[in-house]
């Protein structure tokens, strides 16, 4: 495990309380994370890329990658789909325990953590600084082509744009990180109903088995999408853009255009990981590509 690192105090709100039908559901800020643009998508032309971010009033060296977490109360069970970074990413990230407690949830309550895909990112909150579990009583869901790639005994990635030292980590905290809680972990089929009115809905190229989570309750629904898409201007405005961290690039083109249009038709309400928290949203059609429409904020007054 990492060794802890110091971080700061949020002053702005790191939790948004919404329903899914008659489910009680919160988004939880694990933090923040950058990239330089030329790494998060290599092969697109620099100006290009540079425009479409100052185009949105956004940074032009920088991806800005917010780091949302689904925290989701159903007829059975308290669940998080994936668990940020922990202290796999530095001082930005790291902060779901922190906040989920101040949100009023206690991590020994969670009793159910499903897992979309097996990033640093999305597992590093499995265990604390001290390689301690922090998700004690929960029980562990993650689809099983992914946990097959990740726990072979030889990882490859020959397609993916990402550097050899950034791969090297990325198997490391994967196989360190699930090999922890190896025993907990039940695998599932991608397409599977994983527990009652949570459903997978197979998502790979990002990685070879990731998945988003169709979360249903009566009339209302929600996809948590894993991280089919990460920016507005870099991944809706030019889908065709491949993005260094998927493992296949074009496999990761393509799951993302046929997704995309499926909740465009289906008007499908998402929670995107990496889009500005709380995540949560529409994709609209926008000539040939696409476009991010934010949820409007509720407050939760009740009369």
């Amino acid at each position: 495990a990492e060794p802890a690192v110091e971080r700061a105090t949020a002053t702005n709100a790191t939790a948004y309380r919404f329903t899914v039908g008659d489910y009680k559901a919160t988004v939880v800020s694990d933090g923040i994370l950058t990239f330089p643009v030329g790494f998060f998508v290599p092969n697109a032309d620099p100006e290009a890329a540079a425009a479409a971010l100052a185009n949105n009033f956004l940074p032009t060296d920088n991806v800005l990658a917010h780091l949302n977490v689904l925290y989701l109360e159903t007829d059975e069970h308290k669940v998080l789909i994936d668990t940020g970074a922990g202290n796999t990413f530095g001082p930005t990230v790291g902060y779901l325990a922190n906040n989920l407690e101040a949100a009023g949830i206690a991590p020994d309550t969670i009793d159910t953590v499903i897992i979309t895909h097996a990033h640093p990112d999305h597992i590093g909150g499995i265990l604390d600084g001290s390689g301690n579990p922090v998700f004690v009583n929960a029980s562990y869901y993650i689809p099983e082509p992914e946990w097959a790639f990740w726990m072979a005994p030889t990882v490859e990635m020959p397609n993916a744009l990402s550097d050899a030292d950034t791969q090297a980590s990325t198997v490391a905290v994967a196989k360190e990180w699930l090999g922890a809680i190896a025993s907990r972990t039940t695998r599932f089929a991608l397409g599977d109903e994983v527990i009652p009115g949570v459903v997978s809905v197979a998502s790979v190229g990002h990685t070879p088995g990731q998945s988003s989570y169709l979360i249903t309750s009566g009339d209302d629904s929600l996809l948590a999408t894993g991280d089919v898409f990460f920016s507005d201007p870099l991944n809706l405005e030019n889908p065709d853009w491949e993005v260094a961290f998927d493992t296949d690039p074009q496999a990761g083109v393509e799951t993302r255009k046929q997704l995309l249009e499926t909740v465009v038709g289906d008007r499908r309400k998402l929670l995107v990981p990496h889009m500005p928290f709380p995540g949560l949203g529409h994709v609209r059609a926008q000539g040939d590509a696409y476009g991010w429409e934010p949820i409007v904020w509720d407050f939760g007054f009740k009369s």
